[in-house]
């Protein structure tokens, strides 16, 4: 039953090509504000270093996941995936950091210069990118189920190629759960 399920869909998909790029797109643009959102953990993970702060933040982190999940909330999303999908980016971004401060720790490393403000620069632009993450989000949880979402969303970005664990772990929890897919060679 599953597999024709499946089939259906994939039959939908080839006779409505409009409907895959549209849900294509939306993934990609939820993949680049996930890419985004893991990028600038780098800077955070600078200013902790050089602050002696570490990276985790259990009081900073209940906050943000109860304000990005009650934004989520607000703007429709059902509540477990807007708090699983904020939950795996708050632990994805502890992996990169906690990396950096693994190898900065092995390398002897020193302080960082010109590290921006974690107050005044990095907190509000991960705040944007929070915004941004429920935006994508909103607009592409109808594509999370579909064979497509994997796919599309997997592939660890060039930029965070440091950090396939922490791409995975983003990932796993946006996707959840899924469905098993056909493989390509399994054919319609």
């Amino acid at each position: 039953m599953i597999r024709l399920l499946l089939l259906a869909a994939l039959a939908f998909s080839l006779a409505h090509p409009a409907a895959a790029t549209d849900s294509a797109e939306k993934l990609q643009r939820l993949r680049g504000v996930m890419t985004e959102r893991l990028v600038i953990m780098e800077q955070v993970a600078r200013y902790k270093w050089n602050a002696g702060l570490p990276v985790e933040d259990r009081n900073r982190e209940a906050a943000v996941l109860e304000k990005t999940t009650a934004m989520a909330v607000g703007r429709g999303l059902n509540p477990e995936l807007a708090t699983r999908v904020v939950r795996a980016q708050i632990e994805a971004a502890k992996m990169v950091q906690s990396s950096l401060f693994e190898q900065w720790r092995k390398a002897g490393a020193g302080k960082s210069a010109e590290v921006p403000s974690l107050t005044a620069t990095l907190r509000p632009e991960v705040t944007r990118l929070s915004r941004e993450l429920i935006a994508a989000l909103v607009v592409a949880q109808d594509d999370l189920d579909s064979c497509l979402a994997p796919r599309v969303l997997s592939p660890v970005p060039g930029i965070l190629a440091r950090f396939p664990r922490a791409w995975r772990a983003a990932v796993d929890g946006t996707l959840g759960a899924t469905g098993p897919c056909p493989s390509p060679k399994d054919g319609p």
